[in-house]
């Protein structure tokens, strides 16, 4: 039986998912789950709101409820309750990787901020917009040019204020992530895209191409979309109760995803008719697993405690070829990293440790997004923000 036990001399590969906030290979599920977390927030909001007989709590308030002191209110109480709901759902996906509840109060502080201010200062537009030169100006514009206008300050004015949001929260990360102060500016990126799906599907209404798209579905799924593919991005501090230990390497990684992909069909296939029974544990056993470009084994490492007790119970001691890595040259052949579990129930799981590029889960997420406020716009066109 060969022994699996890396030698001082011999290189060997980092564990890249202890790096990330979000380990890699579950990119694509940790995106999906947060993106409908924050669309079930969103809905929530709506039924809270609703059931508050105050009209104003919905909608932001007119002009005249701001100048009787009402419309800071409503926007106080509005950020309070949409911060509390959508940051709590979104914890319940989070809490998995960043086990601190203050997320919640950040995301809360951070909308009461965005709120009001947004709605203080679209108080001291609207007093200009009253202003007898300003009205001379509107009367001599094309509807067309008021409409468009007004969209830009608004995109601008929740942009702007959206830095409230993302700096609550990345005081937060901040303790958690090195290198993140680039969060701050995160939810007002989701503002903007939104903004453009939106000038994009009145694009297509100039055009006469009917392609309606309901804002609620949208907004909550860019904003999902955007802070996950953000949270995927951190990488944690080095003194993360979380991290693993780190060894550094000389072997070159392979980062073909194709060809990662073929290499873990390999792998699996390989264990899997290696492993001849269950383990009895309840634990899964959880293993680093690093191949070469022909799909040998060249070294692996236990993740978890009962990994290590009972790594006799699979196949890995029997198929890992440490001779591969050249100990005596010191040149390490390309590798590629697999995160590999042997489940208690027969199962066995290969994953790529680098994960599907965050590219590809952008495009799919902001399809599957456009799609749904589509279809969710041509079922309920009533739903269809008009303003």
């Amino acid at each position: 039986m060969r022994s699996h036990v890396i030698s001082p001399t011999m290189p060997s590969i980092p564990q890249a998912h202890s790096q990330h906030l979000i380990p890699p290979f579950e990119r694509i599920q940790f995106t999906g789950l947060f993106v409908l977390a924050t669309g079930v927030g969103w809905f929530l909001i709506g039924l809270i709101l609703r059931s508050v007989q105050d009209p104003t709590l919905v909608n932001y308030p007119a002009l005249g409820n701001y100048l009787e002191g009402k419309g800071l209110l409503s926007a106080l109480v509005t950020g309070f309750v949409s911060g509390m709901v959508v940051s709590a759902t979104q914890w319940l996906v989070l809490r998995r990787y960043l086990p601190d509840w203050l997320w919640i109060l950040a995301g809360a502080t951070g909308y009461v901020l965005l709120t009001t201010t947004l709605e203080a200062w679209w108080g001291w537009i609207g007093q200009a917009m009253i202003l007898p030169e300003v009205i001379a100006l509107a009367e001599k514009a094309s509807p067309q040019t008021i409409v468009v206008l007004a969209g830009l300050i608004r995109t601008l004015l929740a942009a702007v204020c959206s830095i409230w949001l993302g700096g609550a929260q990345w005081l937060l990360l901040r303790q958690y992530t090195r290198s993140s102060r680039w969060w701050i500016w995160v939810p007002s990126i989701a503002v903007i895209v939104s903004a453009l799906f939106i000038a994009f599907g009145a694009g297509l209404v100039l055009l006469k191409v009917n392609f309606p798209l309901d804002v609620n579905v949208l907004g909550a799924g860019i904003l999902g979309t955007t802070q996950a593919i953000a949270l995927c991005a951190l990488h944690r501090r080095s003194n993360s109760a979380r991290s693993l230990p780190t060894t550094f390497t000389t072997a070159p990684e392979i980062v073909n995803y194709n060809q990662v992909n073929r290499l873990g069909k390999r792998l699996h296939q390989h264990l899997n008719d290696a492993w001849t029974s269950e383990h009895l544990n309840q634990d899964a056993l959880n293993y680093s697993v690093a191949v070469t470009e022909i799909g040998a084994i060249a070294t692996y490492k236990a993740i978890n405690q009962a990994a290590i007790d009972q790594v006799q119970q699979t196949p890995l001691p029997k198929l890992v070829i440490p001779e591969v890595l050249n100990p005596e040259s010191g040149i390490a052949p390309p590798l590629a990293q697999f995160d590999v579990t042997f489940l208690p129930s027969g199962k066995l799981q290969v994953r790529p440790w680098n994960g599907v590029p965050l590219l590809w889960i952008t495009t799919g997420m902001l399809t599957v997004i456009l799609a749904a406020s589509a279809l969710t716009a041509y079922l309920n066109p009533s739903l269809i923000d008009v303003n």
